[in-house]
């Protein structure tokens, strides 16, 4: 099955059934990415890792629920509301959405909720207990979840994980048990090539493309350094303990990540890769940390 395609360029979002009824929606640049993203990689210390025909997009993704109750976990950003609202539409059809769960308040990951919430105006928003500042970030009246609390959406019941590793202020991670699906927003995202046809491809599809572990590792590893500056700080063994126990406690069969291609086969492949990514990240020097 190939990508159902909305937008062009920046505003460029693709659909893709994970499962039945489990959407994923992912925006890519597709050949812009050499441009837009140069100075990103630039920044990181092995750029040279990330040129010639391995120029990579950072993507922005969202998760859709079609169930009883649909649920859309993420909402990609505002540069690519268009095209998310047209997706939504085709994957909707005349339904309502019932549920918007924001894993934290950053414009890729919540900034298309005003205009869910215009098009679907009895949508409910869920977001992570024990915060605060709700009112500043348009969530009062938010469903507010902690760890372990479940949402029932019918023959999927989405339940709340307690983010290991935290970008942003009320960060939350989901995990179905019915499919197996773990949500973990910025955390253990690989990266795609636009220029090997990588775009919209599960990760099983880009190894069967020539995709290799070791890439994998160098992007969970280079992404977490960039991502979670507080690794400086951070044990890696207490790290590896961590993903260990997260992994012990929530059979998980599809690892569904923010800004990377979905695990969606061989999930026990990937866990040693995500631990050591971790792992080796926390052990790079940190310039910018005193």
């Amino acid at each position: 099955m190939t990508a159902k395609v909305f937008g062009e360029g920046l505003n460029r979002v693709g659909v893709r059934e994970i499962v039945p009824d489990v959407f994923w929606l992912t925006h890519c640049l597709g050949d812009l990415a050499k441009d837009i993203y140069a100075d990103y990689f630039a920044l990181l210390p092995n750029p040279e890792a990330y040129v010639s025909d391995r120029v990579v997009d950072y993507p922005f993704s969202a998760f859709l629920f079609r169930d009883e109750r649909s649920c859309l976990i993420d909402t990609i950003g505002p540069a690519q509301r268009e095209s998310v609202m047209a997706a939504l539409d085709y994957v909707l059809g005349a339904r309502p959405l019932d549920y918007v769960w924001i894993s934290h308040v950053e414009l890729p990951h919540a900034g298309n909720t005003p205009a869910i919430q215009q098009r679907h105006p009895n949508v409910q928003l869920v977001t992570m207990r024990g915060g605060d500042h709700y009112a500043l970030h348009g969530l009062e009246g938010a469903l507010l979840m902690a760890p372990g609390d479940s949402l029932p959406l019918g023959r999927h019941t989405l339940e709340t994980v307690d983010a290991l590793f935290v970008d942003h202020g009320l960060s939350q991670w989901a995990f179905e048990r019915t499919t197996g699906l773990m949500f973990a927003a910025d955390w253990g995202h690989n990266l795609h090539a636009p220029a090997r046809g990588e775009c919209f491809r599960f990760l099983d599809e880009m190894v069967a493309h020539g995709y290799t572990d070791e890439q994998f590792l160098e992007d969970v590893k280079v992404n977490a350094w960039y991502q979670f500056p507080w690794l400086a700080w951070a044990d890696p063994a207490e790290l590896a303990a961590a993903v260990d126990g997260l992994f012990a406690r929530y059979a998980v069969k599809i690892f569904a990540a923010s800004h990377g291609n979905i695990i969606r086969r061989d999930m026990q492949r990937y866990l040693p890769l995500l631990r050591e990514g971790m792992c080796q990240a926390a052990s790079m020097p940190f310039p910018l940390v005193v």
